[in-house]
């Protein structure tokens, strides 16, 4: 691999890293606001969390398909973790093979 194809490489995982974390971080904060919103009511409860804030557990409403909602979205981002994981080792493994930075 020349210097010039392994830089392309380097440069586009980072983009691409970056993008991927930055789409983590407000998924996770996302799902950890609605789950506030499903024990207490105490997020923010407006738009995609008006829902959990309604059915909170002190309304007695049910909550089985809320959470199992949310655990899906949370498999959702473990996924996503773990190809986030998998090209942050490409990229340190790029980085060690080809010297550059």
């Amino acid at each position: 691999m020349s210097d010039s194809d392994a830089r392309t490489m380097i440069k586009e995982l980072t983009e691409e890293i970056a993008l991927a974390t930055s789409g983590l971080g407000g998924a996770m904060m996302g799902i950890a606001d609605s789950y506030m919103e499903l024990a207490y009511g105490a997020g923010r409860g407006y738009g995609v969390h008006s829902q959990y804030r309604e059915n909170n557990l002190n309304t007695g409403k049910p909550v089985s398909d809320l959470a199992h909602e949310l655990a899906a979205w949370a498999a959702e981002i473990n996924a996503k973790s773990a190809a986030l994981d998998a090209k942050r080792e490409m990229l340190k493994r790029l980085k060690a093979a080809t010297g550059l930075a």
